[in-house]
């Protein structure tokens, strides 16, 4: 049962490495529309379990067969935060948009314990502190900018509410047993059909050349179908609590990447904002290292 556990715990250590690309990747197809990004990433994770379902003898129809709030934390979930990642990627600097979007595991600490009716202890409080005060300090240190109209400020507040959606989308997911690891596929499916009709309300199709269909490729076979199923599974079979602690090194992670490839620079506002999340991120899971807590 222990190696069990733990080679699940691994598992999802595999959606944290790919999560952490999902930034970098993105900045070879950002003249993407977002929604017709959205439309062609997520629609890939429906055909390949397609193919898996084929294969196993399932049937396919019955999968469908999910209540209808399932499908709307389901499909609102994956798909606001995407489109908060994409949006977010062209209005701010992109190492501050990785960041705030991958700040959701501090917001899942505390959102996960308070709706639980768990006691919020002073090191919930402190990780939660530490890594907001980051955020906040890197809104600060943006420059100018007005609210709304697609300018700087407004940018950073599409990248946090992407890391609430993803966070109430976990918070929601771990409450559903009995809901098959292969339903986010569903989920992407739904996610993709709603995005490709608001593409073609809203946007312009842009062609993609041979490296942002390489980009899409990995964002929608890796980035989504590969790293979802990897999380969810972890989430159900894994150490819960060491997979959210090591989930607070994806936006480090992120930032290193981008810096290094050149799409963005490094500032001393991005170093404290990294400083104080990975340290409220180990301050706020101290309950890992707690001998005498029962809890996963």
């Amino acid at each position: 049962m222990a190696r069990s556990r733990l080679i699940a715990t691994f598992v999802g250590t595999f959606a944290i490495l790919i999560w952490s690309t999902g930034g970098p990747v993105y900045t070879y197809v950002s003249a993407v529309p977002p929604l017709q990004m959205i439309a062609m990433t997520f629609i890939q994770f429906i055909l390949i379990m397609a193919v898996i379902w084929r294969l196993r003898g399932e049937p396919i129809r019955e999968k469908f067969a999910l209540p209808a709030k399932v499908w709307l934390v389901g499909i609102a979930g994956p798909w606001g935060y995407t489109i908060c990642f994409f949006v977010s990627y062209k209005i701010i600097p992109p190492v501050d948009a990785s960041l705030l979007l991958l700040s959701w595991p501090i917001m899942l600490l505390v959102g996960n314990a308070a709706l639980r009716g768990r006691r919020i202890r002073w090191w919930h409080g402190v990780g939660a502190v530490a890594g907001f005060s980051g955020a906040a300090i890197l809104v600060i240190g943006r420059g100018d900018g007005d609210l709304g109209g697609g300018g700087p400020l407004y940018g950073y507040v599409i990248a946090l509410a992407g890391a609430v959606a993803f966070a109430a989308y976990n918070i929601g997911r771990s409450k559903w047993n009995d809901v098959p690891t292969d339903a986010g596929a569903l989920f992407c499916f739904g996610g993709a059909g709603l995005s490709a009709i608001l593409h073609l309300v809203f946007e312009t199709t842009v062609m993609p050349d041979a490296t942002a269909w390489a980009a899409i490729l990995m964002l929608g076979a890796l980035n989504t179908a590969a790293a979802l199923f990897a999380w969810d599974y972890s989430v159900k079979h894994g150490h819960v609590r060491a997979l959210v602690s090591l989930s607070y090194m994806i936006p480090l992670f992120a930032a290193l990447i981008l810096i290094a490839i050149g799409a963005s620079t490094f500032t001393l506002a991005v170093g404290i904002t990294c400083a104080l999340i990975v340290a409220g991120a180990f301050i706020g899971s101290r309950d890992l290292f707690m001998k005498e807590s029962t809890e996963t």
